[in-house]
């Protein structure tokens, strides 16, 4: 399928190279095309190749096993090398725009190689005007993690997606995550447009104790400009969450309304607020009483559950374009298909992030964000997640540049004695040409 799709999005490409992009992508239109994929400081670049190796040194990965006195391992101090490929940039035609983000890594540890392996992942982003009026966003994300921190799974995704989220993982355990969006937007006028599409989605994992997931939904909105720099909209969505070898579904309906604005020259702000509901099917531990427990020598049995639950949801993004940086704030809630552990769940992000791109030798980053899972119909503890990195790239000639990067994770389930500190530090040359520093983060 996603091959297909990859296929399907070349050709579109093509057969726009010689037409012309109209002023269709606005304020008052939500792209889910191209979108940010392949821009840096939310500006666009050319496209950029750039291959490199580091030192690594890593500190607190989490594997999904046991001591053998029962307690979790955590791995501290791992040293090792790295290297690194990957592409980024945005290509515009008349008629069409197409964005690439790809970063793949592969890891040697000097004393403990069986942590060893390699991480990827792909975004792909096209915008196509049919016409004046019709437009086609197509978008295809995919690639596998085997830790939730630093690496592949450190570098911020371009777009929000369904899986891929690696600041969720509980474990740091090899997982394999696919979406595939589509939608077509109809501008009734002027002012006025109709969106409709859907995704198809779904998460696995490389160690049979922790939960897959297949997904889908189906969206549509409807956003009219009310001045040349606001718009306001209500949009419409369901969702489906299937977990493998009977662990139960969702269907979830979400109802949100929308508005973005700009103000001034540079700033941008955008919000959708709703609410939701959640049909949730799966097993959950019930315990025994003690006396029934001393006879059958178990302390809990497995039981099936149903409920039907709603809950608020909503997003606000605030972001300043400067004229080689980009300032951002950020804060979501809403429904999550969970991690492995944790299924159908609510979820809560915010974060904060400022990035630069100079004009001749230097860029740098620097982000921040917490992140909170409640299981919905589980009966789990809440899992909360605090992130923050940093990265820089200085031009040491034309094309061999000194990068830098820096992660740190910190988990905590409440009231359940869960609490681990992960960090990573990379320091290496990365080879690339363009006219423009670096900027992998």
């Amino acid at each position: 399928m996603k091959y297909k799709l990859i296929a399907v999005v070349c050709w579109l490409a093509a057969t726009a190279a010689a037409q012309g992009l109209s002023d269709y992508l606005g304020p008052g239109i939500l792209t889910r095309g191209a979108g940010n994929i392949g821009t840096r400081s939310g500006e666009q670049v050319s496209l950029r190749l750039f291959a490199g190796v580091n030192g690594i040194y890593d500190n607190g990965i989490e594997p999904l096993s046991v001591s053998s006195k029962g307690t979790l391992t955590q791995v501290k101090g791992l040293e090792g090398v790295e290297g690194n490929v990957g592409a980024y940039g945005v290509h515009s035609w008349k008629q069409a725009q197409l964005g690439l983000d790809y970063i793949g890594d592969f890891r040697h540890y000097s004393e403990n190689s069986f942590y060893d392996g390699s991480d990827h992942r792909l975004a792909l982003g096209l915008t196509y005007e049919k016409s004046k009026r019709l437009y086609f966003d197509i978008q295809e994300v995919g690639g596998t993690y085997s830790y939730g921190f630093g690496g592949v799974a450190g570098v911020p995704a371009p777009i929000q997606t369904q899986v891929g989220q690696s600041q969720s993982l509980l474990f740091d355990a090899r997982n394999y995550f696919n979406q595939t969006s589509f939608n077509a937007t109809y501008l009734l006028s002027a002012r006025t447009s109709v969106t409709v599409g859907g995704q198809e989605f779904l998460l696995r994992f490389q160690n049979s104790g922790l939960v897959g997931m297949n997904g889908y939904s189906l969206n549509g909105s409807l956003q009219h400009r009310i001045s040349r720099r606001s718009s306001i909209g209500v949009s419409y969505s369901h969702m489906h969450y299937d977990y493998p070898g009977a662990f139960g579904q969702s269907d979830i309906d979400i109802v949100q309304g929308i508005y973005s604005t700009q103000f001034g020259r540079r700033w941008t702000f955008s919000l959708q607020a709703g609410g939701y509901q959640a049909q949730v099917e799966g097993i959950q531990s019930v315990a025994l009483d003690p006396s029934v427990a001393a006879i059958l020598g178990i302390s809990s049995l497995p039981k099936t559950f149903s409920s039907t639950t709603r809950y608020p949801t909503g997003s606000a993004n605030l972001a300043r374009q400067f004229k080689k940086s980009n300032l951002s704030f950020a804060y979501a809630r809403t429904v999550y298909p969970g991690n492995g552990v944790y299924l159908t769940s609510r979820n809560e992000t915010s974060s904060v992030s400022y990035s630069y791109t100079g004009v001749r030798k230097a860029s740098f980053s620097i982000t921040g964000s917490e992140y909170a899972v409640s299981s919905i119909g589980q009966g789990l503890q809440s899992l909360r997640s605090y992130d923050a990195a940093a990265g820089f790239s200085y031009a040491l000639t034309r094309i061999l540049h000194l990068t830098g990067h820096y992660d740190i994770r910190h988990q905590d389930i409440s009231f359940g004695g869960f609490r681990r500190t992960s960090d990573r530090a990379a320091l290496g040359l990365t080879f690339s040409t363009g006219q423009v520093p670096l900027s992998l983060w």
